[in-house]
């Protein structure tokens, strides 16, 4: 998945039921639309939220089903 530029590789074979994890990005519109796309193509039903951890700015993503 590339976002601002950068490439970030997202094991979605092992992203398991119940876990999460942090992307962090300035461009969260641009970050949430590429994640909802990967997502929906895997059928993966996910909540995602824009949060500041640890003082970076990113979007935390956790999958449901």
């Amino acid at each position: 998945m590339r976002i601002h530029g950068i490439n970030f590789s997202v094991n979605w074979r092992n992203f398991e039921i119940g876990s999460s994890f942090f992307l962090p990005c300035l461009d969260a519109d641009d970050a949430l639309a590429k994640i909802k796309k990967t997502t929906k193509r895997l059928g993966f039903v996910t909540q995602t939220q824009v949060v500041v951890e640890k003082g970076i700015k990113g979007v935390r993503v956790w999958r449901l089903l």
